[in-house]
């Protein structure tokens, strides 16, 4: 009887250990999933984007597709989503800014921050112009979009109170048209990339060129604020 427990035990285990590897995989799946089908509605946007093409690129089956998403456009969103979430800030509006750091080294960071993901993720900037070329049509059904965007804007609202505390920062103005000067700098570089190319010869992805926007953006910002 002793020995039917233990191995009921095991059993036990093992199944859990099973049903954990089996989420694990899950997650894998559908984070694959997810970056595949970025690609092909950056491509093809949403009319264009193929879930067979999105299958076969992503080595699985329509099948299970529609098993981890019900349909195309909450395929679409889950894109939308995870788009946002590589670019939003990771840390929590009262973590900022650090006490070891002024206001004003603080609002740096996030501008070259903001500058830096941009950058990274390109195909961000081209999902958002298609989204707002259709009016928003699928991120105004999206709440983590609308919570991403305020966690993004509360942590440079904390950095501002911190700046007028400190009388580093002027008081006479809105945070949200310093946060949209950011993203306008941040976004610009990557939205317009080839149209400034070929109409001002200036190639905005060479490293000397991403090295100064990176600093323009956080003494822009640093300077926007300041007092006078």
């Amino acid at each position: 009887m002793k020995s039917e427990g233990r191995e009921k035990a095991r059993s036990g285990r093992r199944k859990l250990s099973a049903d954990q590897d089996g989420a694990a995989r899950a997650q894998v799946t559908r984070a694959n999933i997810i970056d595949v089908a970025t690609k092909e509605f950056v491509a093809h946007g949403f009319d264009g984007a193929s879930v067979n093409e999105i299958a076969k690129a992503s080595d699985t089956s329509k099948r299970m597709i529609y098993y981890h998403f019900a349909c195309k456009q909450e395929l679409y969103t889950a894109v939308l989503e995870a788009a946002y979430a590589r670019v939003g800030r990771a840390v929590v509006t009262s973590e900022l800014p650090q006490r070891d750091q002024s206001a004003m080294e603080a609002l740096r960071s996030y501008a070259c921050e903001a500058f830096e993901k941009f950058n990274a993720n390109e195909d961000f900037v081209r999902l958002i112009m298609a989204e707002n070329l259709a009016r928003g049509s699928t991120i105004q059904k999206s709440d983590i979009v609308r919570q991403r965007s305020r966690t993004n804007l509360s942590a440079l609202e904390a950095i501002c109170r911190r700046g007028v505390e400190e009388g580093s920062m002027r008081s006479d103005f809105r945070t949200v048209d310093l946060y949209f000067a950011i993203v306008g700098v941040a976004f610009h570089a990557v939205s317009n990339r080839t149209s400034t190319e070929i109409s001002l010869g200036m190639d905005l992805g060479s490293e000397a060129e991403l090295a100064y926007r990176r600093r323009l953006v956080g003494d822009m910002a640093c300077r926007y604020v300041c007092k006078i």
